[in-house]
């Protein structure tokens, strides 16, 4: 549905305060929220006052799931409701072809949400209400008679808001500091490969005291047998770094896929070395020094390249800052043997002083997957879809 409206309201925005007349008060004339903020439905009542019963036409609020106002400079308006047309930017975390369905487990992250067909000039203020599952997103931005607005920003600002909505629960997981704590002890992080239903499962068994931990991993190392794990692996060999290091980190590959008690001891034996030698080989290529580098110098070039990789989107679901501090506190963590301090980790690997009883599945598994987070931050290739 559009509507064309000869007129509307010239808006500022919301004032943020109470204020006596003859004073001065901010005015919030750009924001982004969800409807898990109050301010929500105090500005979305208003705005939807406004545009979608005017004067001269009336819109059944209740059946209203979406809209997209566009304000131009003679203050006549755009209104699309409902199904306009909605795309979004993602990076896949697999191959796909045109026309595929796509689901939250394969969406690596959210950078960008366009409407094709639908003009927007940097001239237009804008409003904008989206639902994602059973949550609303509400963004608006009303320009002064000189302003003018970033298009390439607007859309940035909608993607943020589209992959809040789809995925809360992840950043909701690390607002929930004890049991987030408690999860990367364990060794687990929001993933990459994970994102979706696993990992939203596997936070409710940490909510939940753990009282399903057993029943859930199991479940989870279960899904990846040799199919899905040649699909993660795959992309690997597609990037130099690890095509150098293909013959080594395949046969910690293989021996996962054994499925048994020595093969998971081998995979985790090798992989912890390995993560550190992709990391050590890409600082190397990038600045030609390798010798006597430390480890933080390793993990803080990391972070560098996922910033890179995000733009510096501190929101994005590669999550860089977050799994700097993953690296520094779970996979490369010390050991103290006098205080019987030793959880598994390269140090304790390499150095054989983690005991049998720690060389889990799961540790296995989980160093696949610090291995394929790494993959994500590194450039793309140059033929790989944009």
């Amino acid at each position: 549905m559009r509507l064309h409206v000869d007129r509307v309201q010239n808006l500022t925005g919301f004032t943020v305060c109470n204020v006596p007349k003859d004073y001065y008060c901010w005015v919030l004339a750009s924001s982004s929220l969800t409807s898990d903020e109050p301010e929500f439905y105090r500005y979305i009542e208003q705005l939807s006052n406004i545009f979608l019963n005017g004067e001269g036409y009336r819109t059944n609020i209740n059946a209203v799931h979406s809209f997209l106002v566009l304000i131009h400079p003679n203050f006549s308006a755009d209104i699309y409701i409902n199904d306009f047309p909605i795309e979004i930017e993602m990076l896949s975390k697999r191959n796909v072809k045109e026309g595929a369905v796509i689901t939250d487990s394969d969406i690596a992250d959210i950078r960008q949400v366009r409407f094709p067909g639908i003009e927007i000039r940097e001239s237009d203020s804008v409003v904008c209400c989206l639902k994602v599952g059973w949550k609303f997103g509400l963004y608006f931005n009303f320009l002064g008679p000189d302003d003018r607005s970033d298009i390439a920003s607007l859309q940035f600002k909608l993607g943020q808001l589209y992959r809040l909505l789809s995925f809360q629960y992840v950043y909701r997981s690390l607002e929930s500091k004890a049991h987030f704590e408690e999860m990367v002890k364990d060794g687990w992080f929001p993933f990459i490969e994970i994102l979706g239903e696993e990992y939203k499962t596997l936070t409710h068994v940490y909510q939940n005291k753990k009282f399903t931990y057993d029943n859930t991993v199991g479940k989870l190392l279960g899904t990846f047998d040799e199919s899905r794990v040649n699909r993660i692996t795959d992309k690997w060999w597609m990037k130099p770094i690890f095509q150098k290091k293909q013959l080594l980190i395949q046969a910690d590959i293989d021996a996962f896929l054994q499925g048994e008690e020595s093969g998971y001891i081998n995979c985790i034996k090798n992989l912890y070395t390995e993560i550190e030698g992709i990391m050590r080989l890409l600082y190397f290529e990038d600045t030609g020094k390798g010798n006597r580098i430390g480890l933080e110098k390793l993990i803080c070039y990391i972070g560098d390249l996922a910033e890179k990789r995000t733009a510096g989107d501190g929101q994005s679901l590669l999550l860089p800052q977050e799994f700097l501090a993953y690296l520094r506190t779970s996979v490369f963590t010390n050991f103290d043997l006098e205080t019987n301090t030793v959880d598994l980790s390269k140090h304790s690997v390499g150095h054989g002083a983690a005991v049998a009883e720690v060389y889990t599945p799961e540790r296995a598994l989980q160093a696949l997957l610090t291995l394929d987070q790494i993959y994500f931050y590194l450039p793309s290739p140059p033929n790989e879809a944009k």
